[in-house]
Formats: structure tokens, C-alpha cells, sequence
């Protein structure tokens, strides 16, 4: 075809909305007779009719010509359409778009990684796509502010798009990122009420310093923001209710390395409360409501008191099933007498009710398992304290890590919810086995099994099975946390000991104890229990002419050497900690008692009581308090204590630092640990935040300090005789061996004859 012999006319041209290259021209409409493709390269002339909104027969006028470039372009196919005419013939002549044939990002050391390239092979910069420059532009643009947002106002990025045959362009960005640009100095202006210092204190963005791996002192925009309104709150929370930031400068030095910012504040005046009324929907008791609210008459008004009012009237509602609940605190301002009276206008909406719970995530456990730790039913109106209580329930589960609820409208209704439980298990178990030597103890094999979460059902196993030269003995034991439906737990063990010693040296007596336990738990209130069972022991023992410490032959001669007894075991016992292990809040209170009973070959009691204390402090640290007071004696005619019922300290779970059960009395002649009657002990911890792990709840790292020791009798306790330490504590949940500690202790006031061991491991023990 030749432009002489048969001349075209172009028919429509180029709307102006994409801005792009394509020609107009007046014409005539004209029915179309054959539609015909230029310019194509990779793609067919299918490819064109597919997108072309087109047909033959049909008409191209001004409209339906704008109508098929539109199409044209938004296929994202082609940089240039033109549509021509030759005779009734429609032309349309494409320039496709490049596909592109490599895709590089070089310098970007501190910006990208493999989440940056695969964000960007979504957005379509990737090998094989088509290219289109204004993403390229996008791309550069967000790296630009992604590297702004991190101080690197210094950084230079350089875009290179190279054509290559075969309508393939290759393209490059190459990134230089210069040195970060930190904060210089921070000034504040205006203040009179407030000094500097305590102003900055406020602030997350600090100038530079003298400590090492600063990163408070890089400039963000977004900081900055976070930080105005820390400065807002700071004021509004002291009375200053027309506070107001009059201006803001941020200077960037001409070599970009120091940045300067200014803040320009005007505090006003203190303005106090003048009274508080409640309006709206108030569902509630106006009484009741009031004792919700903290803000009084006559105090100084602050923002935050007032937010957290309205929060605690939301979460009031909440819990009698108004959801959705919004209360919002108003203040009315009195300008002449600088004063406010709050309005707390409420909200309700709806009384919502729970359609569904649901539970994701939960592999290895069963539906039922969880389901039972619920205290929000299903059809009961919504309460949202049942619902965190049900959560932390379920957190406090020894194989359940994290669980975190979600409450979703029902689309269609406004008053039904459904919650859902996302659930993170956490190893169930451990298994141990060993095989061995010792010069002390022989060759040695020791094989356990701990599953507190068996076949999914919640209930707990354990089996272990020890033997060496000294010492043989077999453990089995069996729970089901919810015996009966309403919570009552059951507990069966069965054991059988054969020792040479009482703990660690051998006071030249052999034992062997065959025994059982049926122990009950039964839930008193939500944080209350009670511990009710029986156990019976049938113990054998065996002394030696010569190596048998006087204490053994003393308590053989009184009492024998064969004793059936049978134990009354009680105790209460209050939970109010947020997870079993690495908790952060709450309290763990419990009273034991173990009695053997009237008719035994032995009467005696064995009576303990522990305590933990968890307290949160700012920045995720933690303060955790443990003590635990420990007395064992016989009672009626006979006070004599069997001696492998003595009390030990030492060790990782009373005095880091000292040998595992090293303190405390001595047996004579031969002074190996025997034991007592009484044991105090106490751990001090402060837990230490880890930047590997934000939510601290499968690690934790920790300084310590432990206090105790054991008292052959109650009259000997002295605060002069108990043993000090401190050290650093690391403790991890392994996937295989349960929970693992290590310490390092310094005994702070040893003495002669003690024996220390300041690196200490024990595994296992978590359960």
C-alpha cells in the first residue's frame, strides 16, 4: 500500500485525559470493512481485536473511536495507538510497550532485602514484564522516602533504562546512600512553665549523643508528628488545655550531614474541672458511672484522665453485651473562669450477642480443648472481659504460646458477633534419654517423657526411668485438667525409688519407696483452687556398720527401718498470672499441706507455701518476685522427719550460684548435706527486654538476686545464715527439651566449706 495511491485520513485522535502520544484528526464517520494492525512486534493481531471494543460492521465516529483508544491503553500493551483510515479499512497502528529484559538495584545496603524485590516484582518491575516508565518513577520516588524516613538525607538515586533489541530495555537504579543525617539539636521555644529537659524527655527523637548505636537521633517526619502530639499530651494531661505548637522548623545543613529542629509552643493557661454530667444513651446507673470516672471537681483537667474515663464506661458497657459502645468525653470550656465541665456523651448502639467462636491455627490441639477454657459462651450477650479472660485462659495453657481474638460484625446484622481465637501452639513436651558415665555413679541411662497436651485432649503424661550405680527408679504420672465437665482435675502417680543418698552424697543408707498419689483440683472461683487427695509410700531402709551417718542410725534405732504411711495432701492455691511460663502480670499465691495420717508407721507433716509477683515496667521490663517458706516435722508423740523428707537448698530453683542442694545442715561424722526441717528462700529478678524477640514470650533474659537456706530446725533460723547471689539468667522454650535455663552466678557472702557453682543448667523442668 502506497500513502500516494491510496491516502488516509486519520479518524480519531488522542484523548486528552492519558496525556499520551496519539494523533487526532477530523474525519467522516464510516462503517468499518476490515480492521487491520501496524506496528506489532511480539504481539499478534488477536491480541489488538481482544482489547479492541470493535468489530467489522460496527461504526467509528468520535465517540467509539475514544471508546477504543481508552481500551487500548488501559491493556497496558502499548505506549502509542493511532487509529487511521485507508478506504473503510480501520488501521490501527500500536507502538508496544518494551518487555523488560533485566531488572538490577545495586548500592541499597540499608533499604530492600528480598521483601523489597519481591514487592517489586508485584508491582510488574520484574524480568519478562512490560515496561512502563511511570513505575519506575513510583519506585524511585518510595525508596527516596524510605531512606529519608531513616535518616539518609544524603542518599542519590540515579535511574538507567538501556534499549535493547527486540523491543527489550534492560534497567538499572544505582543507589548511593552517603551518610546518615542526624539530629544536631532539638530547641524548644516558649516554654515557661516546663524546662527543656523535661520536655525533651518526652520526645522519641533525641539529638546526638555520646552512646554507641544511637538511632533516636535520625530524623523521620512521622517521629517528629508522634512526638508533637507527645508534647500535646504532655501539657493536656497538666491542665494547659489550650496548649497549641505555634511552628515547627527543620533545618537541613547545605552538606546534609546534621539536622536542626526548632518547636515553637505556646502553653496558655491551667484550667481545672468544674463538673462532669453524663448524656446520651447512658444505659448505665448514673452512680455507677460516676464511680467510673476519675475527673473530680476542682482537679486540674487532664486529657488522659478523661480518655481513660470514657474508656473504662466502654469497657462497662462491653461487658453487659454493647459491644460496639462509644463514649466520648466533651469538654465544655468556661474562657472566663478557666474551667471545663465534661460532657461524657455515650454511645451504646446495639446489644450485641456472640453468633460463633472460632479457633484457627490450633493443629495439634482439639476444638473441645480450647473450647472448655471459654468463659464468653456462644447466643450469651457479649462481654468483653469474658472474652479477654478467655484469651488469657487459653495463654496460660502450658502448649499454647500466643492467642490473640479478633471480634467480627456479622455482615448483615448489628447485633451479633463472631470472635475468633488465632492460636500459636507451643512444643507440648520434651524427650529426654541419656546413656553414660560417671566415677561417682557408674555407667548411667536415663530416658523421660513429658506431654502436657496428649493426642490434643489437654491432659498431661509423664514418664521417666533412672538408673545407675546409686540409684534406680521409675515415675509414671497421668492428668486431666478437666475430669468433669465443670473443671474438677485428677491426678495419678505411681513410683518406685532405690537410692544410696539422700540427694547428691550418700549418708550410707540404702531406700527404696514404692508409692501412689490420687490428687483433685476443684475450682473454687476464677483464680481460686483447691488441692484435695491421698497418696500411700511403702519404704524400705538399709543402713551399713561404718558408713551410716549418726542422724540415719539414730532415726533407725527410734522409729525402724520398714514404714507403710498414708498422706492426706490439701492445699489452696490463687492464679492470677497472665501465662504459665514468662509471665508479666499477676500473681501466683499457694498453700500446701501434706499430712500422713493417724494409723502410719510415721506421723509427720510437710507444710509449704509459695509466692510470685509479676510487676510491668515502661519499656517491656519486668519485675518478678519469688519466695517460698517450707516446714516439715512430726506431730502428736513423735517429732522425728524420715531424712529423704528433708528440705534442700541450692540450685537453680532456690540459690543460684550454690552446688544443687549443697546447703543446709551435714550429716556426722562424715559432713555430707542432710538437710532440715525449715527452708526460706527468695528470688528478686529484672527482666530484661531482648531486641530479638518483641513479645518475650520464648525467651527471657534476666538479672537476679536469690537469698536462702535450710535450718535443721525452726529455732536455728538465723538472717546471717542465709546464703546471696546474683548473676544474669537466660531461659529459652526449646523445641525438644522443654524449658531451658542457664545462669551465672557470684555468691555474694560464701563461707568456708560451702560449695559454689556459678554456671548452672538445668532442662526440662518447665512442665
Amino acid at each position: 500500500m502506497s500513502r500516494l495511491k491510496y491516502p488516509r485520513t486519520a479518524i480519531a485522535c488522542a484523548v486528552a485525559a492519558f496525556a499520551l502520544t496519539a494523533r487526532a484528526y477530523a474525519f467522516d464517520p464510516f462503517t468499518i470493512a476490515d480492521i487491520r494492525a501496524e506496528g506489532l512486534q511480539r504481539l499478534e493481531i488477536g491480541t489488538v481485536l481482544t482489547y479492541l471494543p470493535l468489530a467489522v460492521g460496527d461504526q467509528l465516529n468520535s465517540a467509539t473511536s475514544r471508546q477504543a483508544i481508552r481500551a487500548l491503553y488501559a491493556s497496558g500493551l502499548f505506549q502509542d495507538v493511532q487509529l487511521l483510515r485507508d478506504g473503510n479499512t480501520l488501521v490501527v497502528r500500536v507502538q508496544e510497550r518494551p518487555a523488560i529484559s533485566s531488572f538490577e538495584i545495586k548500592g541499597n545496603d540499608k533499604i530492600g532485602g528480598d521483601e523489597l524485590n519481591q514487592s517489586l516484582k508485584n508491582l510488574g518491575l520484574a524480568e519478562g514484564e512490560l515496561f512502563r516508565r511511570e513505575l519506575l518513577d513510583q519506585v524511585e520516588q518510595e525508596l527516596r522516602r524510605q531512606y529519608y524516613a531513616n535518616g539518609y538525607y544524603d542518599v542519590a538515586i540515579e535511574s538507567k533504562v538501556t534499549e535493547e533489541p527486540n523491543n527489550r530495555v534492560s534497567l538499572k537504579i544505582e543507589v548511593t546512600e552517603g551518610r546518615v543525617t542526624k539530629i544536631k539539636d532539638i530547641n524548644i521555644i516558649g516554654n515557661t512553665v516546663f524546662d527543656d529537659q523535661t520536655l525533651l524527655e518526652q520526645l522519641e527523637l533525641r539529638a546526638t549523643n555520646w552512646m554507641p548505636f544511637q538511632r533516636s537521633d535520625r530524623y523521620s517526619k512521622q517521629k517528629l508528628v508522634g512526638d508533637l502530639e507527645k508534647l500535646q499530651s504532655y501539657y493536656q494531661d497538666r491542665g494547659y488545655l489550650k496548649f497549641n505548637i505555634r511552628s515547627v522548623q527543620v533545618a537541613l545543613t547545605p552538606e546534609k550531614e546534621s539536622i536542626y529542629i526548632t518547636v515553637n509552643v505556646e502553653e496558655g493557661d491551667v484550667y481545672k474541672v468544674k463538673s462532669r454530667r453524663f448524656s446520651g444513651e447512658t444505659i448505665l446507673n448514673e452512680r455507677f458511672l460516676e464511680a467510673l470516672t476519675t475527673t473530680r471537681a476542682g482537679d486540674i483537667f487532664s486529657r488522659k484522665e478523661a480518655t481513660e474515663s470514657a474508656d473504662r464506661i466502654e469497657a462497662a458497657l462491653s461487658d453487659i453485651g454493647y459491644a460496639f459502645a462509644e463514649v466520648t468525653p466533651i469538654p465544655e470550656v468556661d474562657e472566663v473562669n478557666k474551667e471545663v465541665s465534661i460532657n461524657y456523651y455515650v454511645e451504646p448502639g446495639k446489644r450485641a450477642y456472640v453468633r460463633r467462636i472460632s479457633f484457627v491455627g490450633n493443629t495439634g490441639t482439639n476444638d473441645e480443648t480450647l473450647r472448655r477454657e471459654m468463659r464468653q459462651l456462644e447466643a450469651a450477650p457479649f462481654s468483653k472481659s469474658a472474652v479477654e479472660r478467655s484469651r488469657v485462659r487459653l495463654t496460660r495453657l502450658p502448649f499454647i504460646e500466643e492467642a490473640e481474638v479478633e471480634t467480627k460484625p456479622v455482615p448483615g446484622s448489628d447485633d451479633l458477633v463472631d470472635i475468633q481465637f488465632k492460636i500459636k501452639e507451643r512444643p507440648p513436651g520434651s524427650v529426654q534419654f541419656g546413656v553414660g558415665y560417671s566415677g561417682a555413679q557408674g555407667f548411667l541411662v536415663t530416658g523421660q517423657i513429658t506431654h502436657t497436651n496428649f493426642l490434643g485432649t489437654g491432659n498431661r503424661i509423664d514418664a521417666s526411668v533412672e538408673n545407675n550405680t546409686i540409684s534406680r527408679s521409675i515415675n509414671l504420672g497421668w492428668t486431666d485438667p478437666y475430669f468433669t465437665a465443670d473443671g474438677i482435675s485428677q491426678s495419678i502417680s505411681l513410683f518406685y525409688r532405690e537410692s544410696e543418698s539422700v540427694i547428691r552424697f550418700s549418708s550410707g543408707f540404702n531406700s527404696n519407696i514404692l508409692g501412689a498419689n490420687l490428687t483433685y483440683g476443684i475450682p473454687l472461683s476464677e483464680f481460686v483452687s483447691l488441692r484435695a487427695g491421698l497418696g500411700f509410700e511403702e519404704v524400705a531402709l538399709e543402713t551399713f556398720p561404718g558408713t551410716t551417718s549418726d542422724e540415719v542410725l539414730q532415726f533407725v534405732v527410734r522409729n525402724g527401718t520398714r514404714f507403710s504411711t498414708y498422706q492426706f495432701r490439701t492445699g489452696i492455691s490463687y492464679d492470677s498470672r497472665n501465662r504459665t511460663f514468662f509471665a508479666t502480670r499477676g500473681a501466683l499465691h499457694a498453700l500446701t499441706l501434706d499430712l500422713a495420717l493417724p494409723g502410719s508407721d510415721l506421723q509427720y507433716f510437710n507444710a509449704s507455701y509459695r509466692a510470685q509477683t509479676y510487676v510491668p515496667l515502661p519499656y517491656r521490663f519486668v519485675i518478678e518476685l519469688n519466695g517460698s517458706v517450707g516446714y516439715v516435722d512430726g506431730y502428736g508423740n513423735d517429732d522425728d522427719v524420715p531424712p529423704y523428707e528433708n528440705f534442700f537448698a541450692g540450685g537453680p530453683r532456690t540459690v543460684r550460684g550454690y552446688r544443687d542442694g549443697s546447703l543446709g545442715p551435714r550429716d556426722t561424722p562424715f559432713g555430707n548435706e542432710f538437710g532440715g526441717k525449715l527452708r526460706t528462700t527468695a528470688q528478686a529478678e529484672l527482666v530484661i527486654p531482648l531486641p530479638i524477640e518483641s513479645d518475650g514470650k520464648s525467651t527471657r533474659l534476666s538479672g537476679f538476686f536469690d537469698i536462702g537456706n535450710v535450718f535443721a530446725e525452726p529455732a536455728d533460723f538465723e538472717f546471717g545464715e542465709l546464703r546471696q547471689s546474683a548473676g544474669i539468667a537466660f531461659s529459652w522454650f526449646t523445641p525438644f527439651l522443654g524449658l531451658l535455663d542457664l545462669s551465672y552466678a557470684f555468691p555474694l557472702n560464701a563461707k568456708e566449706g560451702d560449695r559454689t557453682d556459678r554456671f548452672q543448667i538445668t532442662f526440662g523442668s518447665g512442665f
